[in-house]
């Protein structure tokens, strides 16, 4: 740093923390800095806590469908070991495939009757590809069905508490039509079923809806011996799904259709994304405001320091210098703003993300607890934009300081 820097930050420091200065200044300085970190931590709080409600979706997303799902728009299909192969020739960057078979159906509990849908899983496949297996919150999983035994099914827990089934409790499958052949005229066919555990995804659209049992059982059921309806599949780390999908999706065509973990929900998380630009947005006028502050902060300063100003100048203090007094203040009152909420921001995360703090209803934001990820680079765009701010607010008060005659200054005084 050169001398002429040195001096100029001395100056900006003596006129901030000068005890002559006008206390009413110094209160609107510090009102200048809450209010950057104000807008520093909300902002800070906000992002994190919807980058980990999108995390914590795409976990349970992907945690029951695997990276992405290939799946058929017509009747099961029966040629599987030809449609794994072809899909690993597609995406050389598989890293596991899981059949499944998926209908739905009513099931009648204890309780109550309520709509459902049932999904027949082969465990050891499934569990290369998702997370159903880990999501036992009481019993176990379906085993398969012994010559002349009771099928056994695994329900989610807010389905389970819907029809009041628990674990050894019958509960009724009711299916519209045997065999998948509407036009066949045969009337439902009504199995009845062993609860065995139950699973909580922790997501209420899956918890509220699923029936999960083993494949071949559910083949058994609906008569459809080595049909599946689809194939989850997971992919390596980093992997494109979502043009895996596409390729998939061309590939076969109809009546099959690929969808990536993100099109599964692709309104829900479309409509994350736009919460969060418009939040953002909004909470951004926070430290606008706050910059108007620097503003009027400068000004004040500008005329408590006339005297002072005019003299420096006199003394030989160049127009460059004295822009650079006033961007100096500005900037510092900028920095510990900005600073002083991304600390409190962090500290407030941390706070949420340990103690989960504030419960949601999961029926209405899919999951039970609040989230939080923090992404370092969004902090700091973030840090980066309050300073921006309030660096911009300095511009006309520093460019008035340095076009400003020392002449002007004495007469005033």
């Amino acid at each position: 740093m050169s001398r002429d820097s040195a001096v100029v930050r001395l100056l900006a420091r003596k006129f901030m923390l000068s005890k002559s200065s006008d206390a009413f200044i110094s209160l609107i300085a510090w009102v200048s800095v809450s209010g950057v970190a104000l807008g520093v931590l909300a902002l800070t709080v906000v992002t994190s806590v919807i980058n980990g409600f999108e995390g914590e979706l795409k976990r349970v997303i992907t945690g029951m469908n695997g990276d992405l799902v290939l799946y058929s728009r017509s009747e099961p299909f029966s040629d599987l070991p030809r449609v794994e192969s072809r899909i690993r020739q597609i995406l050389p960057g598989t890293v596991a495939l899981s059949p499944s078979l998926v209908m739905e159906l009513m099931v009648s509990g204890p309780g109550s009757v309520a709509g459902a849908v049932v999904e027949g899983m082969d465990w050891k496949r499934s569990a290369e590809v998702t997370r159903v297996h880990e999501r036992i919150i009481l019993g176990s999983l379906p085993g398969p069905t012994v010559e002349g035994g009771v099928p056994e099914i695994a329900l989610g827990d807010a389905l389970a508490s819907r029809i009041g089934a628990k674990v050894g409790d019958e509960v009724r499958l009711v299916i519209p039509f045997s065999g998948g052949d509407i036009d066949s005229g045969m009337s439902s066919k009504v199995v009845a079923t062993r609860v065995s555990g139950i699973i909580k995804m922790g997501m209420y659209e899956y918890d509220s809806k699923f029936v999960f049992t083993e494949l071949q059982t559910l083949q058994a059921v609906l008569e459809a011996p080595g049909r599946v309806t689809s194939i989850k599949i997971r992919m390596q780390e980093r992997a494109d799904t979502r043009i895996a999908s596409l390729r998939l999706g061309e590939s076969f065509g109809y009546p099959f259709k690929a969808k990536d973990w993100g099109q599964l929900n692709r309104n829900l998380f479309y409509a994350i994304q736009l919460e969060k630009a418009v939040i953002s947005l909004i909470l951004a006028a926070i430290v606008l405001v706050a910059a108007f502050n620097v503003v009027s902060t400068l000004m004040m300063l500008m005329h408590d320091k006339t005297r002072e100003i005019a003299i420096l100048k006199a003394m030989g203090l160049a127009p460059a210098q004295g822009f650079k007094l006033f961007v100096w203040i500005g900037a510092g009152i900028g920095v510990v703003g900005a600073l002083l909420g991304g600390v409190l921001g962090l500290a407030l995360n941390q706070l949420i993300e340990h103690s989960r703090l504030i419960e949601l209803p999961a029926d209405i934001y899919y999951i039970g607890f609040l989230p939080v990820v923090t992404r370092w680079s969004e902090f700091a765009g973030i840090i980066g934009v309050a300073l921006l701010l309030c660096l911009a607010a300095t511009l006309y008060p520093a460019w008035r300081l340095a076009t400003r005659a020392p002449l002007e200054g004495i007469r005033h005084e």
